[in-house]
């Protein structure tokens, strides 16, 4: 009789340490995931801010959101697809375009400069750069699209985690194993509703994205490609505002943080 009894208690010594490795092991593996998830989302959100200041950078040197406007509708593009937050300040300069003979030309490499930066910067928010580490492996540095699907990834896990091990399962195990409490208890863990707090209280919440939080940004021609319509949008905005493309190029100049070079 000792020897079952011993058997039994090992028995269950056994369910329950796989029924806890099952439960908590899922739950830390998702933990572990989510909190890895938070830290690609702040690394994601600094490359996010180097593409908003070089928006900012576009539309002061297109001399404001109009001008701005007129560059991307002459592009075939709309300015709302470039949207950054108020208070947004434009890219800090740390070089200066070539010399050139004309105010028109110097604007001309000033527009192009700042196109190829925000072409650049949305490339790596939107799909990362090839990264060589310590160890010779080469990565892909963070970027929205695996952001995206690791967040899809995470709600797999999540929806799995909380469907198929309850806190209320194991809790009701857990209590059956134990008849004496069950009969002076009259209850098997939980019943009914109280099982399904105890379940949406421990259950984990899948990750919601919004647009507005990680927005996306369409993919820019190579600056070779778009040199026709800077130069044309240059001397168009030449022919009609010389007064304020003056004062533009001056502010640009003065600007320039050579101690950054």
């Amino acid at each position: 009789m000792a020897d079952f009894k011993d058997l039994t208690d090992a028995l269950t010594d056994e369910v329950l340490h796989d029924m806890a490795d099952s439960y908590f092991g899922a739950r830390i593996d998702v933990d572990d995931a989510i909190e890895f998830f938070h830290e690609v989302s702040e690394k994601l959100h600094v490359k996010l801010y180097t593409v908003f200041r070089a928006c900012a950078l576009m539309e002061k040197i297109c001399l404001g959101p109009d001008g701005a406007n007129d560059f991307w509708v002459s592009t075939g593009l709309s300015r709302d697809l470039f949207f950054y937050p108020a208070g947004v300040e434009s890219t800090t300069l740390i070089a200066k375009p070539s010399f050139s003979f004309t105010d028109r030309g110097e604007h001309i490499k000033w527009l192009s400069f700042a196109y190829e930066l925000l072409s650049a910067s949305i490339e790596d928010y939107m799909h990362g750069s090839i990264e060589d580490q310590d160890n010779g492996r080469k990565v892909r540095t963070v970027n929205r699209a695996d952001f995206f699907r690791m967040a899809d990834e995470i709600n797999v896990k999540i929806e799995k985690v909380n469907r198929n091990v309850t806190a209320s399962d194991v809790l009701k195990f857990t209590k059956s194993l134990d008849p004496a409490a069950v009969q002076k208890e009259n209850i098997a863990g939980c019943v009914g509703l109280q099982c399904q707090v105890i379940d949406d209280e421990m259950a984990f919440h899948v990750i919601t994205i919004k647009d507005i939080d990680f927005p996306k940004f369409p993919d820019l021609p190579p600056r070779k490609e778009m040199a026709t319509y800077i130069s044309g949008y240059c001397s168009q905005v030449w022919a009609r505002d010389k007064v304020r493309v003056k004062a533009l190029l001056k502010d640009l100049r003065k600007n320039v943080n050579e101690e950054l070079l």
